[in-house]
């Protein structure tokens, strides 16, 4: 499966890694695991990753990513989790300077960005691909590389809830933690851990939610003024979604949040009735058929126009979904 792949790390020698800006725990574990991977085989080999939230701060190995390429040219870019070339957190300059470039995904492509790929749509995280990439290395999974990719696993299955979670997903967590994963330290701090701030956010967004077509759609705006004041970056002010869909009946949460850019970013979570990947590429975004998002565009239009359009159009989807 990853024949041409290994080829091309057999033919280099100075490697970098990258994930998607704004890293989750996918592509942060993905990322990582395949530097070490790749540093066990005697590779020069550097991770590139962007501004983080401090939620991922206490894993080991963070500080040695690198946010730029330090070189004119290297010989291979290596991406991971990475569905565009807008997306990579290498940017548009570093992805250049790459002779060969190459992709191990489990999102829909939408380019062909990259010389050679590995996509399977299929695993609910590239961490799980990453994990047979390097076992077709041969490379031994060692405890870190383990940590890694189970945090990659764990959190792009909400923690093995979702529905994507396959029983391949279990079998190699539970090879992973016989290879040394520390997967209960790993869930404290990436499940159990916020900050007082975060909190705060927590209860603005759920006093904000508004409710619409009988209470199956949740809808809350966060604007950046009041993330900021509490002390939550960009990045820890993720993840509202979690808490409006908890709600029973609720078949979709729509979180918007005002970046520190003015951007709007829209992430939204399905009960898996409606497809909200198909809702997301409406409006210039992607995604899974659970969790998807986008940025709104309000050029040349307003917030509360562009929000209509976007529960109109998932009006339609459940009227069409419950009706078939």
């Amino acid at each position: 499966m990853f024949e041409k792949i290994i080829e091309e790390v057999k033919n280099a020698n100075n490697i970098y890694v990258s994930g998607h800006i704004n890293p989750d725990g996918d592509s942060i574990g993905s990322t990582f695991a395949v530097y070490l991977a790749l540093k066990k085989m005697g590779k020069d080999v550097k991770p590139i990753l962007t501004k983080y939230s401090k939620t991922f701060s206490f894993l080991p190995f963070i500080n040695e990513a690198k946010d730029h390429v330090e070189e004119e040219k290297y010989d291979l870019l290596i991406c991971v989790d990475s569905s565009s070339k807008e997306r990579i957190a290498i940017g548009e300059e570093g992805f250049s300077k790459a002779n060969r470039t190459v992709l191990i995904d489990h999102h829909v492509k939408d380019k062909d960005y990259v010389d050679v790929s590995v996509v399977d749509q299929e695993l609910p995280a590239a961490s799980e691909l990453v994990y047979n990439f390097i076992n077709e290395l041969n490379v031994e999974i060692d405890e870190n590389i383990a940590s890694f990719l189970y945090m990659g696993i764990m959190t792009d299955t909400g923690s093995f809830n979702y529905s994507s979670t396959k029983p391949s997903t279990y079998m190699i967590a539970a090879k992973l933690i016989e290879a040394g994963a520390d997967f209960s330290y790993i869930c404290k701090m990436i499940n159990d851990t916020m900050s007082e701030g975060k909190l705060y956010l927590i209860k603005s967004a759920i006093e904000r939610m508004e409710k619409y077509y009988d209470s199956m759609v949740r809808y809350t705006f966060i604007d950046y003024k009041t993330i900021s004041s509490y002390d939550v970056d960009d990045e820890d002010a993720e993840g509202m979604t979690n808490y409006l869909r908890a709600v029973s009946g609720t078949e979709v949460a729509i979180y918007v949040r005002e970046k520190s850019t003015g951007e709007l970013k829209v992430s939204m979570r399905s009960g898996g009735k409606v497809d909200i990947a198909d809702v997301a590429m409406k409006f210039g975004g992607g995604g899974h058929k659970r969790a998807a998002g986008f940025t709104m565009n309000i050029d040349g239009s307003t917030y509360e126009e562009e929000k209509k359009k976007l529960l109109d159009y998932i009006g339609v989807k459940l009227n069409d979904d419950f009706a078939g």
